[in-house]
């Protein structure tokens, strides 16, 4: 993961999903950690999206934080990225050409982690964000920054 290719909002996000490791005694950084970063740093496109597909940001936070609390917690060592983490980062850099960026940003990360195949991935689809209806979402914000 090279953070160079992420937009600086994206690299918050990385750089806040590590201190929330390292907040919660925890060592690998999951997908829920990047999502509950991006919730905290972004304050343009999760909102609108949440808002255009009727997801209660208040119970989804709440959703978010019980499944960071069930994550195993360590002492010592360097927080690092797990399996699924790393697949969802990898997707979302595979949404690069799909909208013709040259970084990875938000809704790259977001379109990644609901296509990680984990338990944050069904959290997410289970509470309305389905990728479909969160593409033509994206589609809809970004036309409106346009």
């Amino acid at each position: 993961m090279n953070l160079n290719n992420y937009t600086i909002k994206s690299q918050e996000a990385m750089q806040q999903a590590v201190q929330l490791v390292t907040e919660n005694g925890q060592q690998a950084i999951e997908p829920a950690h990047i999502l509950k970063a991006i919730l905290e740093v972004d304050e343009n496109v999760t909102p609108f999206i949440f808002k255009k597909l009727n997801v209660n940001p208040v119970t989804f936070g709440k959703m978010v934080d019980s499944l960071i609390k069930s994550y195993p917690k360590v002492s010592g060592g360097q927080p690092s990225l797990s399996s699924a983490a790393n697949t969802a980062l990898m997707k979302a850099s595979s949404y690069l050409k799909e909208y013709k960026d040259d970084y990875v940003s938000i809704e790259h990360l977001l379109l990644g982690l609901i296509n990680s195949g984990d338990s944050t991935a069904n959290m997410m689809k289970d509470a309305g964000l389905k990728e479909k209806e969160l593409k033509a979402a994206i589609t809809e914000l970004r036309k409106g920054e346009r």
